[in-house]
């Protein structure tokens, strides 16, 4: 008969599905790590503190990722406590900011990270990119027939290469994010950010989680909409150093 475990201090458990954590080795000897962390299903306070572990055995650090209503993701992620990536697990902690302080809200534990290279080839592209022969004198446009879709004019010729150019990157990758984002606020009235199949519910979240972006405006804030899809774009231009991939091209200096 199996053995059935309560949870007695209402601790909430975080699924490991919200709670992704990638290594990265740039290749200067270090190793760091990305988090990706949604919190938004379990109705935590914003005030809560967020927190990453690191741990093998007796090697152990901890590092900030502020609060459950503004997670701020710190600067200085190498794992310098450990001289091999093998091995480590994580935890993802959220402890009560209010009286008792400290307690512990909810936690993901024995998180086993993914490989950069094993995120690459499991990930289905929020925007896939394909060529198209049909847009005339268009380099680029987004279709809505089915999923977004960024759509490459084929006769630019090698198109995937066009696809990563850093002016092309500059240049329609902002503006396409603006524009996903504006349809499903605007022309589909869609505000769910918890349907993992729904593209929409999948950008929603995405915009979301970057940097400094607020909480997601109410079906009824619709005077708030422009103002989050800005802060929505020029979080991801900050992330991706889109003025700077421009800007390498423009001054002759690689910024790839």
């Amino acid at each position: 008969m199996p053995i059935r475990r309560f949870n007695y201090t209402g601790r909430k458990r975080l699924k490991q599905t919200d709670t992704r954590i990638t290594l990265c080795e740039p290749g200067n000897g270090t190793v760091t790590f990305d988090a990706d962390l949604d919190l938004s299903r379990y109705e935590l306070p914003d005030e809560a503190l967020v927190s990453v572990e690191a741990q093998r055995q007796t090697s152990w650090m901890r590092f900030p990722f502020g609060a459950v209503g503004e997670l701020r993701v710190p600067d200085d992620r190498e794992l310098r406590e450990f001289d091999w990536p093998e091995g480590i697990l994580f935890r993802v902690r959220v402890t009560s900011e209010k009286q008792p302080r400290g307690l512990l809200l909810a936690e993901a534990s024995r998180i086993r990270p993914r490989r950069r290279e094993e995120v690459e080839e499991e990930r289905v592209p929020l925007l896939p990119v394909k060529p198209d022969e049909g847009l005339d004198d268009e380099v680029f446009r987004v279709d809505f027939s089915d999923r977004p879709t960024l759509l490459i004019n084929s006769r630019v010729g090698d198109w995937r290469s066009a696809a990563k150019d850093p002016v092309f990157t500059a240049m329609a990758y902002p503006g396409a994010m603006r524009e996903i984002l504006a349809r499903i606020l605007y022309v589909e009235h869609y505000h769910d950010k918890d349907d993992d199949e729904d593209w929409r519910s999948q950008w929603l979240r995405y915009a979301s989680l970057l940097p400094g972006v607020t909480d997601l405006p109410g079906e009824r804030e619709e005077d708030r909409f422009d103002d989050w899809i800005d802060e929505a774009v020029a979080s991801f231009c900050r992330r991706f150093r889109m003025y700077e991939r421009f800007s390498g091209y423009w001054t002759g200096e690689d910024a790839r």
